[in-house]
């Protein structure tokens, strides 16, 4: 599915993201949600853009030739690098994770409903390799529906 920007959507940077339909949903569910809602409490703005890194790219896990398959090889999973407001603000995870300011709680908050949106939520406070990104994906984890928030 490719998502696009709309009359109630926000508009996807670059445009053209194309996501299994199960992040579709969710990224749709987030955006109503969570994303929308803290923009107005934390800024007084809605987003207008999400950046991202991407979707899908037929790779493994970490670059490793042994590892599992990564979610972003079947488009279960984006990179989500920041948000543009209708007012201009720029939000970005690379810049503005950490603190204690409005665009850090912006992004925790965020990050944190996701959490409850997607299989896997991975932040800056994860890894070095999520430093710049909030990887979003819905793994297939069987009968157990477990869930990885960090």
């Amino acid at each position: 599915m490719r998502l696009t920007g709309g009359a109630r959507k926000i508009a996807f940077a670059p445009a053209g993201l194309g996501v299994a339909c199960p992040v579709a949903a969710a990224l749709a569910m987030w955006e109503w949600d969570i994303v929308q809602p803290a923009a107005e409490r934390h800024f007084g703005a809605r987003v207008a853009t999400i950046d991202h890194f991407g979707s899908y790219s037929c790779r493994r896990i970490a670059g490793s030739h042994s590892s599992n398959w990564s979610e972003h090889s079947t488009a279960d999973a984006v990179d989500i690098a920041g948000f543009r407001l209708t007012d201009g603000t720029r939000i970005t995870v690379a810049r503005d994770w950490k603190g204690d300011d409005p665009k850090a709680a912006f992004l925790r908050e965020v990050r944190d409903g996701a959490c409850q949106l997607f299989a896997t939520t991975l932040s800056p406070d994860y890894n070095a390799a999520h430093a710049d990104h909030l990887h979003l994906d819905q793994a297939n984890r069987g009968a157990t529906g477990w869930r990885a928030c960090r």
